[in-house]
């Protein structure tokens, strides 16, 4: 089976881009599956994480019914999903190697952080405590002074409602390495710079049906 499969960093528009590939292509949206976004702060406020027996059910069964088109859509999540609790992801869609072509996304640095404040910024005080205990909890999983300290600091500037700060200190300092990590492991098949999803989704479109021409998919 050909796997198409969106790599980039957190806050690039990967997801809502997926989203718009649904109207044209079979897709496995793992995060939906998961109920969870793939980040450290994806089990936030409503979400809740399935347990790796539901998750592991539900996503055979989308390999199963993607493999008869013979290709899938897919955004990158590594070998597991989650925050706290993580899941892990079936070899199929783990494996790096597995992905036929490799689409990365990239996007405006201010868009990235506008895109991860809209995503992450409690809506009541609720939401905010349970974003600062988030924060609380990550804490403790450091043993690093310098990633303790830079913990603190986001706590307080959540505590200000300095958002997009806080944001930019997050994606510094909790996604960025990680997302250099996988984009190291790849040599890029199609580099999209996000600032429009349906643009974006057009482009991505337009490279999978050529691809699939060549299979003699199509």
């Amino acid at each position: 089976m050909i796997i198409f499969g969106l790599f980039g960093k957190t806050g690039c528009g990967k997801t809502e881009i997926l989203q718009e590939l649904k109207k044209y292509h079979p897709v496995i949206d793992i995060e939906e599956i998961a109920k969870t976004r793939g980040s450290i702060l994806g089990d936030l406020y409503h979400l809740k994480m399935r347990s790796q027996e539901e998750f592991d059910e539900l996503i055979n069964r989308e390999i199963e019914r993607v493999k008869k088109f013979g290709y899938c859509v897919v955004e990158y999540e590594g070998r597991k999903i989650g925050g706290e609790r993580k899941l892990k992801i079936p070899e199929l869609l783990a494996d790096i190697n597995n992905y036929t072509y490799k689409i990365l996304i990239d996007c405006p640095y201010d868009c990235q952080i506008k895109r991860l404040v809209s995503i992450y910024k409690p809506k009541n005080d609720v939401e905010k405590k349970i974003l600062i205990n988030k924060f609380l909890i990550l804490k403790d999983s450091f043993k690093k002074p310098e990633m303790i300290q830079n913990i603190e600091k986001i706590i307080e500037l959540i505590k200000k409602d300095e958002y997009f700060e806080a944001a930019k200190l997050i994606e510094e300092k909790l996604y960025r390495e990680h997302y250099l990590r996988n984009v190291k492991k790849i040599k890029p098949d199609l580099i999209v710079y996000n600032e429009d999803v349906k643009k974006s989704a057009k482009i991505i479109d337009e490279f999978i049906r050529e691809k699939l021409k060549e299979h003699n998919i199509i």
